[in-house]
């Protein structure tokens, strides 16, 4: 409960500092590290809700579907994120 609860405070500061630069007009894909919050190699979706674009696409991008991106999973997705922007 407690890494849980450690994980959502983590998630909403990214969100809170993601929003402000989407804000500002700038359309960046943070990096794995970045969203990782926890650091043990794999985003989560509780992880991934401090981002607007992966958070909408994270079961497309969860190739495997095992509930995480590991970092090849996370590099095409945001290949492809940063094309369409």
């Amino acid at each position: 409960m407690k890494k849980l609860t450690v994980n959502l405070l983590m998630a909403t500061a990214v969100f809170m500092l993601s929003n402000a630069a989407f804000a500002a007009g700038k359309t960046t894909i943070p990096t794995f590290e970045y969203l990782d919050a926890d650091q043990n190699g794999f985003i989560t979706s509780e992880e991934a809700a401090s981002c607007e674009t992966l958070i909408t696409d994270f079961t497309t991008a969860d190739t495997n579907q095992d509930g995480k991106l590991d970092q090849a999973e996370y590099a095409t997705f945001s290949e492809k994120a940063a094309k369409k922007s």
